[in-house]
């Protein structure tokens, strides 16, 4: 702590509050010229004020006197696990309070605070019910907004943004989320391009590949995170449907996607697996499921870390030089109870109870899980 600011947090809090200093004074049992003082930082206000202050502002003695500490981003992300874990293993409402002190504690801690935002977003199914799963969604949208009004970080601040958006599509908010959305869209620069050439030109040749690699895996990403939009959208055009199944396929084999970051293809082949049911092509969506089940298998015995592959063996390097998170933002037991639940629970699939097929996909789930 540089410097103690209570003065002038004692006056951004009293014009909050909408009352004179003549009145705080009257309430505190001091002079108005004593607030004026502290408000000009000529003097500060006894001791034993401090959390008779905090208590009228209604916030912490720390926040009152500008003591901002401070998590590195590093001690930040080892944080998240720790609670994603917790989440998994713990009563819910045990680590939701913890998060709630630590958003109090570190209340200008603004990477912390997103952190939290995000992990309310991702954990918020595990609340109990779906009134205390809406109450945690939109107490995510409220950090993030926390994030976004007061952040030093412009990067960070549009992370906010973006995740707020995404809270307010699961919320049903489909004009509050454009509206967030809208005000992000700007020019894209394609700074990697331009990066790899320079590195080029440099004669540094490692380096041109690491940001070549971690370029076309972004955008595939990207790409492939289109896909569950695009069967939707075509759902009631059989051809069409078929035709984009088919090139998304093709990608994720290509470029063996599964060996990098397995974890958002069980999302591709589930949503095209309901639209295939709703078409009433039941085969074609045993077909997909089959899939959906041999990723499983195949990737049983390992986590949900983003890492390099044979045809992506720089992509690491890439992501640490770019200061990238590379780990799930969920609880390995947690995804894996979801990857099994969301086909054998799923109302979606009714129609597939009596195949033979979907029994034998839903055991192996099970077995997988267990």
């Amino acid at each position: 702590m540089d410097t103690i600011n209570i003065g002038k947090m004692i006056s951004v809090k009293r014009k909050d509050k909408g009352i004179t200093q003549e009145e705080l004074a009257n309430y505190l049992g001091v002079s108005k010229p004593a607030v004026s003082k502290w408000e000009s930082g000529q003097s500060y206000p006894d001791i034993l004020l401090l959390p008779i202050l905090a208590a009228y502002f209604n916030i912490s003695v720390d926040e009152l006197i500008g003591y901002e500490p401070k998590m590195v981003k590093e001690d930040v992300r080892k944080l998240y696990h720790r609670l994603a874990d917790d989440f998994a293993q713990k009563p819910f409402d045990q680590v939701y309070k913890e998060c709630e002190e630590l958003l109090k504690k570190y209340f200008s801690c603004w990477y912390l605070q997103y952190q939290i935002g995000l992990l309310y977003l991702n954990h918020c199914s595990l609340a109990g019910s779906p009134e205390k799963t809406a109450g945690i969604l939109q107490r995510a949208v409220e950090v993030l907004e926390q994030v976004e009004h007061s952040g030093d970080d412009i990067s960070l601040v549009k992370q906010a943004m973006q995740i707020k958006a995404y809270c307010y599509l699961c919320q049903q908010k489909p004009t509050e989320a454009i509206e967030v959305l809208e005000s992000l869209c700007e020019p894209m620069i394609q700074t990697e391009t331009l990066l790899i050439k320079a590195y080029q030109l440099k004669g540094e040749k490692e380096k041109a590949i690491e940001y070549l690699q971690g370029s076309t895996f972004t955008s595939l990403n990207t790409i492939l995170g289109s896909a569950t939009d695009f069967f939707q959208l075509y759902a009631d055009n059989e051809e069409r449907m078929d035709q984009y199944y088919d090139i998304f396929i093709k990608l994720i084999d290509i470029f063996e996607i599964d060996q990098v970051a397995a974890g958002g293809l069980y999302t591709i082949y589930f949503v095209a697996a309901t639209v295939y049911v709703t078409q009433g092509r039941n085969e074609k969506a045993l077909d997909v499921l089959d899939r959906y089940v041999d990723l499983a298998k195949r990737n049983a015995k390992k986590d949900f870390t983003l890492h390099g592959s044979k045809i992506f063996d720089s992509l690491e390097n890439y992501l640490r030089a770019i200061d990238a998170e590379t780990l799930a933002p969920r609880n390995s037991q947690v995804i894996w109870q979801d990857i099994r639940k969301i086909v054998a629970e799923n109302p979606a699939f009714n129609a597939l109870e009596g195949e033979p097929r979907f029994q034998l996909i839903k055991k192996s789930l099970q077995e997988l899980v267990n």
